[in-house]
């Protein structure tokens, strides 16, 4: 683990999977964080359960309700100051780690072959855009920002371009090409717009894990040294990984450490 001083970071969808794991080692290890939920007693809970004491939540967690596609709560998260948590000069967050993805179910009628919906099957897309937006209103509203946030999302194995080594092994890819085409679509999507838009952040990291697996509990962690790393052009390959193994990678390489290695690059994650 690379030492570093506390940093404040901002999380959306993080009421559950990796990014709530990830929230959890970032609030256990003294970080500071804002969240955006729907629901912030739902999260407040997780975290309890968690094991995150009622203190650092009261003392190093600043919530804010709304919805990640409102790009003025987008904006509450990720700026500092100017009456927000620090009441000093704005600043934006030093990173933004999005767990984002839409709840899916099992969509069957009329179809020969089954496959999963979502209940807002652009919920990633959309985000990412209302993330943009925030970003480019506060640059033109405060100038004199001097710092970029680096930006982690979480995206998914299965959604390499033609021409790029595959990334999900071979018993899988039927599986990838009919169950999860639609998921598949809105990450290919959120992965585009990022790509298009280095210039807001002083650097990008796009995991994309293989089939998660588990709740998010940090209880379930198998640990780093059951995590295989690869990026676009050299994947790792393999069938799952656990979300708390996830969210502690993030933690570990792009949070706790500087990630300076993984700016830029597209991660592939599995044990």
């Amino acid at each position: 683990m690379s030492s570093t001083s506390n940093k404040t970071i901002a999380f959306f969808g993080a009421t559950g999977g990796c990014a709530n794991a990830c929230l959890a080692y970032a609030l256990n290890a003294g970080h500071h964080a804002t969240a955006l939920a729907r629901t912030p007693p739902k999260l407040t809970s997780k975290l309890l359960a968690q094991g995150v004491s009622q203190t650092t939540l009261d003392t190093n967690l600043r919530i804010i309700k709304g919805d990640a596609t409102d790009v003025a709560a987008v904006k509450s998260t990720i700026l500092l100051g100017d009456g927000n948590d620090n009441g000093g000069s704005p600043a934006l967050v030093a990173s933004i780690v999005s767990g984002l993805g839409g709840t899916p179910s099992l969509e069957t009628r009329k179809l020969i072959i089954p496959r999963f919906k979502l209940d807002n099957p652009h919920i990633t897309e959309e985000t990412t855009e209302a993330l943009l937006s925030a970003l480019r209103e506060l640059y033109a509203q405060y100038p004199d920002l001097l710092n970029k946030p680096v930006l982690t999302v979480i995206s998914t194995t299965g959604v390499t371009k033609q021409g790029q080594p595959k990334d999900v092994p071979l018993l899988l890819r039927p599986l990838y090409r009919t169950f999860l085409q639609l998921p598949h679509d809105d990450k290919r999507r959120m992965e585009d717009l990022v790509s298009a838009n280095q210039d807001l952040f002083s650097g990008t990291v796009i995991v994309r894990p293989t089939l998660l697996a588990g709740d998010g509990s940090l209880t379930s962690a198998k640990g780093l040294q059951h995590v295989r790393v690869g990026t676009e052009s050299k994947p790792a390959l393999g069938y799952q990984i656990t979300k708390t193994d996830v969210g502690l990678w993030i933690f570990e390489e792009v949070i706790q450490g500087d990630g300076q290695k993984w700016l830029g690059k597209k991660v592939s994650l599995t044990s």
